[in-house]
């Protein structure tokens, strides 16, 4: 009965609320539905009109397009327009097939299968009919065939469909003004269900004011007066839902209320004196908080020094926090901690001037105190601590030191408060914690040797050239030097890093030449069971190839293994040096032998048999040249050994690089049959240097360029100057250099090895040699090269500054003019040289008349001078008429430099433009050469050299 009681209202509200919100409900949701759906159906009728007015516009459009382009077609005979008339007949099928499978009435029908047959009548019969009658100019068959009617069908479709779309459009209007009317009702019908709704909300609100808040107001009152002690009247209410019950509860609490206020009165008495107690209490128990919280803080900062005295490794932090502690627990006016044997100090209430006072002029007071007790303290009159105060002021000090094992201080404290003594049992209690601070104090100092020496291993670990790791038992490594990582490319990782065993070993292995057998011997030698020293030689390829041998061996422990150390050396250097050596040993017993064998040969010939005069000459000069191969071999080896032990002398003086170099090029003429080229071109080629020794590097290099050109072609040595220097530069056309061997070619006993080479020979000294000495005169050497095209090898030497002044061409001034000297006195060639590279000219040197005749066919020339007096094959005259014969060089000026008086060769001197007697004046020849390039000749061009002057 009283749940059904208590049930009452929720249920009659519940019940209520629900009925009218389903009925509300019902009735919005049947009108939305019937509106959604009224407006579907005039939606999709929309939609229909306009999908049949677009497909008959669509048809109309292409019935127009078909006959325009067919008139187009009569009218101009275009076959394009003819084209196109297929593609709207296509164009028209598919409309008339798009307007069947819609919703279409019977006159629609009707119209349209009347078109459709039209469609096919036109195509298959009257357009091939007009199109006969165009290909004949039949336009009379035309004329009548146009107005046979057979049109008409057409045109009254085209009628029906323009007054088809009026038809549409009025249909159109009509379905948007009922879908207006429709939705005004749907307003209409929202408006009420909304109206009704207000009035259901607004009757729920009307009822819960009636039977809920009106008796709820009516307890409320009641109780407030009750709480008051006001005179209230609370009426019974005769009702069986929760607010009857809840009346009825109230009133019995009321009742019971009154029944107990007396009890409680009494019982309110009796609190009030246990309050009393309880304030006593509670004043005993806050002064043992208190005491509790100081004492908690005081072990909060002794647990914050154990933390600086377990783990701090930094003594200026030590000294700090000791202090800092101390002077929380202590209250200290003045305060010093002093690490006596390191100097670390930390200060509070004094400055660093009188810390520095106080160390010079009162440790020894008190190191004499503290040496016949631990501590002690005195009180003294304040000085500069009295402050403001008129009255005299007393300081208590207490000083105590730290003392190791050995009796020996290690720390100094002390301590300062004015007016307040330190009592005994503090001076004792702060003895205690000093004496525990030396354990703190010798275990950084224990840290700091030991950090000593584990960087003083480092720094001896990392400066062993060999590179160490150091492998675990299972197997990581663990540690590694730097040196390791100059040979092996370590990656990022530090060297301290510990790395997985696979990771590492795969990385090392992958540097190597062997990848498999180095996995294999590392893997072998980190085993547990292995316990021996092994070695393996391997190669890194990569940045640069390096031959490295490793040892490794085992690190035990009381005979137990622990880890491996791995040594890698790098043996390159002497690697290459028993290379070297057997290099030599094989070159030297080759060259040697083949030269000794000759020269032994033909010797036992000479001696045993009876030859004939010329064959003893010939053998005698094999003998002699032989020997001569024999003697620059000793004196390569003999040189190379000076060189290197440092004790080569030069003889420096004064030279002219062309002059050295035209006579080396004078001595191989005589002794190769290869033609020489020297183009100077070079300002200033007057340098410091050692002749004999210059002139070796020149025959060297001369001599490396006909050797290695076996089949002939020019030798071109150039003289030019860049900045301030001159350099030499000597072209060969041979069989050229790998561009793999270059940068090892000027390595002692080095050869490039391959068959065409080891035919040539040599013991790869010459230009070891050459760079030795090019070096030693602050002088630079280089090769380049190309397989198969030949090699040029250039050589740089500073110049020495002259007092005249010399026209250098400018850089990148290009067609300078050249002229060819022909001439076998040395000194007049370079002198002749000089006045004409005064005046900007190029100047090319030969000393053979066929080699020179050969040049002038190749090389643009402004002028040729030739000495008359020559050579036993060809002399001057000859060469001037080789060149008037040749078209290419008929047209070159000629001027003849001779002793010979020119009324001797009267009948000659109309094949050449100047003949100079000598001895003349250099600037004669200048002034000559310079008259030719006035005239425009030279296959057309004209050059205008720079004029220099003296």
């Amino acid at each position: 009965m009283k749940e059904a009681v208590t049930s009452g209202i929720r249920r009659r509200y519940l019940l209520l609320s629900l009925s009218i919100l389903f009925l509300l409900t019902a009735a919005g949701a049947g009108a939305f539905v019937y509106m959604k759906h009224s407006q579907e159906e005039l939606m999709s009728k929309q939609e229909a009109l306009y999908d049949k007015q677009v497909k008959l516009e669509t048809l109309r459009d292409s019935l127009n397009d078909m006959f325009f382009r067919a008139r187009g077609y009569v009218a101009f005979r275009n076959n394009e327009e003819l084209e196109q008339v297929y593609v709207d007949i296509e164009q028209v099928n598919d409309a008339l097939t798009e307007l069947k499978n819609i919703h279409l009435n019977m006159e629609e029908k009707q119209l349209t299968q009347e078109l459709t047959e039209f469609m096919a009548a036109y195509e298959n019969e009257s357009l091939p009919a007009v199109i006969e009658m165009v290909e004949r100019d039949d336009y009379e068959a035309l004329r009548k065939f146009s107005s046979s009617g057979l049109t008409d069908s057409v045109n009254q479709f085209m009628a029906y469909a323009k007054q088809y779309k009026t038809d549409i459009d009025d249909d159109l209007e009509a379905l948007s003004a009922e879908m207006l009317q429709q939705a005004n009702q749907f307003t209409l019908v929202m408006i009420v269900f909304i109206f009704l709704l207000f009035l259901f909300i607004s009757y729920l609100i009307w009822r819960m004011m009636k039977e809920i808040v009106r008796p709820l107001e009516h307890m409320r009152k009641v109780a407030d007066d009750f709480t008051s002690g006001k005179n209230f009247s609370l009426l019974p209410v005769n009702r069986n839902d929760e607010i009857g019950v809840l009346f009825s509860s109230f009133g019995s609490m009321i009742r019971t209320i009154r029944e107990k206020e007396e009890e409680l009165m009494a019982q309110n008495e009796e609190l009030i004196m246990q309050q009393q107690e309880l304030q006593e209490h509670q004043t005993k128990i806050e002064d043992s908080l208190r005491e509790t919280k100081q004492t908690k803080e005081r072990l909060e900062r002794y647990n914050d020094l154990n933390h600086v005295l377990s783990f701090s490794l930094n003594k200026q932090e030590l000294a700090d926090s000791v202090l800092e502690y101390l002077d929380n627990v202590y209250q200290l006016d003045l305060g010093m901690f002093w690490l006596r044997d390191s100097g670390e100090h930390a200060l509070k209430g004094m400055t660093t001037t009188m810390f520095e006072e106080f160390s010079a002029s009162r440790t020894e007071y008190i190191d004499q105190r503290l040496k016949e007790k631990p501590f002690f303290a005195l009180t003294r009159e304040a000085l500069h601590e009295k402050g403001l105060a008129s009255e005299t002021v007393y300081v208590n000090d207490y000083f105590a030191g730290v003392h190791n094992a050995d009796g020996q201080m290690a720390a100094l404290f002390g301590g300062s408060r004015i007016g307040r003594a330190f009592s005994l049992e503090e001076q004792k209690d702060l003895l205690g914690l000093l004496n525990r601070i030396y354990l703190a104090i010798e275990r950084i100092q224990l840290y700091d040797r030991n950090v000593g020496e584990r960087i003083l291993n480092e720094r001896i670990v990392n400066n062993i050239n060999e590179g160490i790791q150091f492998v675990g038992i299972d197997g990581m490594m663990l540690q590694r030097n730097e040196a390791l990582c100059s040979i092996l490319n370590c990656g990022n990782v530090p060297l301290d890093a510990a790395v997985e065993k696979g990771q590492w070993i795969d990385r090392l292995a992958s540097q190597t030449d062997d990848p498999p057998k180095m996995r294999e011997f590392l893997e072998k030698c980190i085993s547990k069971h292995e316990h021996g020293v092994y070695e393996y030689r391997y190669r890194v390829l990569e940045p640069s190839e390096q031959v490295i041998d490793v040892y490794s061996a085992p690190v035990l422990i009381e005979g137990e293994k622990t880890g491996t150390i791995f040594v890698h050396r790098d043996i390159t250097k002497e690697y290459e040096v028993d290379q070297m050596k057997t290099e030599l040993v094989s070159t030297v017993s080759h060259e040697l032998r083949t030269p000794l064998s000759s020269v032994l040969g033909f010797t036992e010939l000479l001696l045993h048999k009876q030859l004939k005069p010329e064959k003893q000459k010939k053998y005698l000069e094999t003998i002699y040249k032989e020997a001569k191969r024999l003697t620059n071999l000793i004196n390569d080896f003999l040189d190379l050994q000076r060189m290197e032990a440092g004790s080569q002398a030069y003889q420096m003086e004064e030279l002219q690089i062309n002059e050295i170099a035209v006579e080396a090029v004078a001595r191989f003429r005589l002794e190769s049959s290869h033609p020489i080229v020297v183009v100077d071109e070079a300002a200033n080629v007057r340098v410091e240097g050692d002749k004999e020794r210059l002139a070796q590097v020149l025959t060297n290099l001369l001599g490396n360029a006909m050797k290695f050109s076996p089949d002939g072609g020019h030798v071109t040595v150039t003289l030019s100057n860049e900045e301030n220097e001159v350099i030499v530069s000597i072209q060969d056309e041979g069989i050229g250099i790998p561009a793999e061997a270059l940068p090892k070619l000027f390595n002692k006993f080095q050869r490039i090895d391959n068959s065409a080479r080891r035919k040539i020979g040599g013991t790869g000294l010459g230009l070891a040699i050459c760079r030795e000495i090019i070096e030693r005169h602050n002088g630079m050497i280089t090769i380049e090269s190309e397989e198969g095209k030949g090699t040029t090898v250039r050589f740089s030497l500073p110049i020495l500054s002259s007092g005249k002044s010399r026209v250098i061409r400018e850089e990148g001034r290009e067609n300078s003019p050249s002229v060819m000297i022909v001439e076998d006195d040395v000194s007049l060639a370079l002198l002749l040289s000089e006045e004409l590279k005064m005046n900007g000219f190029t100047v090319i040197y030969h000393l053979n008349p066929s080699e020179a005749f050969e040049e002038a066919k190749r090389t643009r020339l402004v002028g040729i001078v030739i000495d008359i007096m020559l050579g036993d094959d060809l002399n001057g005259w000859d060469l001037v008429g080789l060149l008037k014969e040749e078209k290419e060089t008929r047209d070159i000026p000629i001027i003849i430099s001779s002793a010979l008086d020119q009324s001797e060769e009267a009948e000659k001197l109309n094949q050449i433009d100047h003949y100079l007697t000598k001895p003349y004046p250099p600037n004669q020849l200048s002034e000559a050469v310079l008259g030719f390039l006035t005239e425009p000749m030279q296959q057309g061009i004209i050059f205008y050299p720079e004029r220099g002057s003296d």
